[in-house]
């Protein structure tokens, strides 16, 4: 895509709105990022055996932050149409390779995303707490009745959530270019099966009669 490049406005909302979803999820990640439970607010009371921890906020933030970056990815591929399997798409041409390496991108780091938002769920619900939990779990710290997840586990999940979204973003536009070159580019090629040579005239043979 070169610089100068105009977008429709249907291109442009598009684009605008998979931003604002990603970035409210990013957003959602950082958040439970910080709200997360660590090893020492998690404290096993024997008296009413259970599990004495504050409130677990970035359960619900980061459920949400992959929902939203899952529903960023959809709606970017959906509007941006399959450029992997249209036949009338040149895959040579410089919109469509940008297009289609964007997009294995943009889906791979949202599975990654995802992936690091359900795990770290996962580990700081601790809906099934006990004492001295065993075995301890990758990208977690036991504590004296469940697991608290290790620094860095939402925040990376947030980083790679801005990267999909700039990925998908990409694969949205230069699809969308992709299109316009293929539209654009079709009355050319008429043009030009049209101003084949004239054929040339069958010459009449004139038959006299004496």
């Amino acid at each position: 895509m070169a610089f100068g490049t105009k977008f429709s406005l249907r291109a442009t909302c598009v684009a605008v709105l998979a931003g604002v979803i990603g970035i409210t999820a990013a957003v959602l990640g950082f958040i439970a990022e910080r709200k997360r439970i660590t090893v020492n607010e998690m404290v096993w009371d024997d008296g009413a055996n259970q599990c004495i921890m504050p409130r677990n906020e970035s359960f619900s933030l980061s459920i949400s932050a992959a929902f939203l970056v899952l529903l960023m990815q959809v709606l970017l591929t959906a509007a941006g149409g399959c450029t992997c399997c249209n036949y009338r798409i040149d895959k040579l041409a410089s919109p469509a390779k940008l297009a289609i390496k964007s997009l294995v991108v943009s889906w791979t780091l949202c599975v990654v995303a995802m992936i690091f938002y359900f795990y770290g769920a996962g580990v700081s619900s601790n809906h099934h707490a006990q004492s001295n939990p065993r075995p301890v779990l990758p990208a977690s710290t036991s504590a004296s009745c469940g697991y608290a997840v290790d620094s860095g586990v939402f925040a990376g999940a947030a980083f790679l959530t801005i990267l999909a979204t700039a990925s998908g973003i990409t694969y949205y536009l230069a699809a969308s270019r992709v299109y316009i070159h293929s539209w654009l580019c079709q009355p050319t090629y008429c043009i030009e099966v049209a101003q084949l040579p004239p054929p040339k005239p069958i010459p009449l043979a004139i038959i006299t009669t004496t």
